[in-house]
């Protein structure tokens, strides 16, 4: 059977979900009993009250506070269940983006996807440290510097691609059809060649080491 109270703040408590322990009495306690009971400091039970902790009567010209211990008892096993379940949706919501920052494909999903965000966050240092030293080594490349390189070859491979057109009419004797032609196709090149490479940049992901993924661009 369900034993309702009205909290301060409009909310509902039902103190059948939380009943006292076997053995123990309920009673009415000042703010000092209060205290000793739950093993805390009389401060905190002021910041208990703030925070709507169950008073049966105000303390007033020298009267004291007066608490159910079994309100009491209730109203901290709620709150400390709820902020139970906010730290696990916290965590829940951590891991799934740790998971989805870190881009795993569905193998890795498979197999890390049980882990908690604590045991994620020491895998990711470990892979951090490792990744360090492997640049250190010169096995892995920052991603920022592959960006630079990109764009200097695309400045070159765009002059050559200008250049072109006007090289092959004057080593072969093009028609202005024909160099028409061979424009068009460079421009296409040129545009495809870019789109590959702001595609591969894009992609989220850890710094890979550079001879694992050659050709991926097709170009």
């Amino acid at each position: 059977m369900s034993h309702l109270i009205t909290l301060a703040d409009g909310g509902v408590l039902d103190l059948s979900a939380w009943p006292l322990p076997d053995g123990v009495e309920d009673g009415v306690l000042n703010r000092t009993q209060l205290a000793r009971a739950f093993a805390v400091t009389e401060n905190t039970i002021t910041k208990w009250i703030g925070l709507g902790l169950p008073v049966l009567s105000e303390g007033q010209n020298g009267i004291a506070y007066e608490f159910q211990l079994s309100h009491c008892w209730a109203w901290k096993n709620a709150r400390d269940e709820k902020a139970r379940a906010t730290k696990a949706r916290g965590d829940q919501i951590a891991a799934q983006a740790m998971l989805g920052f870190r881009n795993l494909d569905a193998d890795q999903e498979e197999e890390e996807g049980h882990l908690t965000a604590d045991d994620i966050r020491k895998m990711s240092e470990a892979e951090y440290h490792r990744n360090r030293v492997a640049e250190q080594r010169g096995d892995l490349v920052r991603a920022d510097r592959v960006r630079a390189l990109f764009e200097e070859s695309l400045v070159r491979i765009g002059t050559s691609l200008d250049t072109l057109p006007d090289f092959l009419e004057m080593k072969f004797g093009l028609t202005a059809e024909q160099v028409a032609d061979v424009e068009q196709r460079t421009d296409q090149l040129r545009e495809k060649i870019r789109g590959d490479l702001e595609e591969l940049l894009r992609r989220p992901g850890a710094v890979l080491a550079i001879g694992d993924r050659q050709g991926e661009l097709g170009v």
